[in-house]
């Protein structure tokens, strides 16, 4: 906490505000996850036979990315780069141009905000060789 210098010295009132900032920057993540119409949960509830779990969000979007069933990735948008790729973007309204697909090319750029965990580029590192062999993936 920003302003005590020992926990001896924290007062009530500066945790109490240092916890409410932390709940608000939580609320404000999970709404900017409710924009989304795939990614919007990483808890699996569990049943009668299986235990709940979690299913990682990083796990979830390389396979969304190179899932050969799914043409068009529901969250994940293709940003228009130049003029070339705005008029194809604008033609595409009218006519059957398709965007670019991320496992179109031979390597994907993973940029985490906040970082990743050891476990997680792991994971990565395992599972884009079973999907797309030959990719590469740096996060």
């Amino acid at each position: 906490v920003s302003g005590c210098d020992s926990s001896g010295n924290l007062t009530f009132h500066q945790a109490k505000t240092v916890v409410d900032a932390l709940f608000t920057s939580l609320r404000d993540i999970a709404g900017a996850r409710s924009l989304m119409k795939q990614f919007k949960s990483v808890y699996v509830p569990g049943n009668h036979t299986h235990q709940a779990s979690t299913y990682p969000l990083l796990k979830q979007v390389v396979e969304e990315i190179f899932d050969p069933e799914r043409p068009d990735p529901v969250d994940i948008e293709h940003m228009s780069s130049g003029l070339t790729d705005l008029l194809k973007t604008g033609f595409s309204m009218f006519m059957k141009v398709s965007r670019p697909h991320p496992s179109d090319h031979p390597l994907l750029i993973l940029f985490v905000v906040g970082g990743v965990t050891v476990s997680e580029a792991k994971m990565i590192k395992d599972l884009v060789p079973t999907l797309k062999p030959g990719t590469q993936v740096p996060v």
